[in-house]
């Protein structure tokens, strides 16, 4: 059995007109024949009001020269024959009939692909939403693999020096490591099971010398408590006697005010 479809619906106005031919009627009658109960059901409603819409309409006297055109199309006998009004009258209203359904057919269909058009826009939409997501990823992803191999030149390179930072008592479980290479002037500083900052607070990195405390920048930690900064144009190793992290104002200070959680 032929299953029903939306196109069953479009070809049904057609059909009662006796309008369907070709492809179209022959796949209709079979799906009729399959024995659809709710194509039968819009077929005898087509046909009903078609018909309630023929008797509703007054006759049509045609002119002369139509009634000859319509008489010879339909075989008949020209001036002679008698003027048939009623059957052309309905002949007439057919037609329109039939200009309206293709009409109202039209629309829907125009509706029905309005609709679609719609549907698309929005799943396109969703797709270009999605993929301005996945390349924003795709970039972070990009940024933190450079700063990882950054890091990584920095701690292979020749004569890098480690230094070991202790947690101190307000926060005697972290850890902290620093990666030194007098070679390429530049330092790594990885810290390990911080707390979390209070609000409006952030760590920041110092390396103290002989001419007291210098900012090697702020860093954040994440839920474990790890962090970490690279640092940029450090002094020579017999320069820097500690290393050191204090809790400070968002946006760090250019000299220590609060509290040091780790040194080494």
């Amino acid at each position: 059995m032929n299953g029903h479809s939306p196109h069953h619906d479009e070809l049904l106005p057609a059909y009662a007109l006796g309008a369907l031919d070709g492809e179209d009627l022959h796949e209709l009658e079979t799906h009729l024949a399959s024995g659809c109960a709710a194509c039968r059901g819009q077929l005898a409603l087509w046909q009903g009001d078609l018909e309630e819409l023929a008797a509703s309409v007054p006759p049509v006297t045609p002119s002369a020269h139509t009634r000859q055109r319509v008489l010879r199309l339909a075989g008949g006998r020209g001036e002679s024959a008698p003027a048939p009004r009623r059957p052309l009258a309905r002949w007439a209203l057919l037609a329109a009939a039939a200009s309206l359904l293709i009409a109202v057919g039209s629309g829907w269909r125009q509706a029905r692909l309005g609709n679609e058009l719609e549907r698309l826009g929005a799943e396109r939409d969703r797709l270009a939403r999605e993929v301005a997501g996945l390349d924003q990823q795709l970039g972070l992803a990009r940024a933190e693999a450079q700063r990882m191999a950054e890091s990584l030149a920095i701690i292979a390179s020749p004569g890098t020096r480690a230094v070991q930072l202790a947690g101190l008592e307000t926060a005697p479980q972290a850890s902290g490591q620093a990666f030194v290479s007098p070679q390429r002037g530049q330092a790594v500083f990885y810290a390990f099971q911080l707390p979390q900052p209070e609000p409006g607070k952030t760590y920041q990195l110092w390396r103290i010398g002989p001419g007291g405390p210098v900012s090697a920048g702020i860093f954040d930690v994440d839920e474990r408590g790890t962090g970490s900064v690279r640092v940029e144009h450090v002094a020579p190793a017999g320069q820097i006697q500690v290393w050191a992290v204090t809790v400070e104002p968002a946006g760090g200070v250019p000299q220590p005010t609060g509290a040091m959680v780790l040194k080494g």
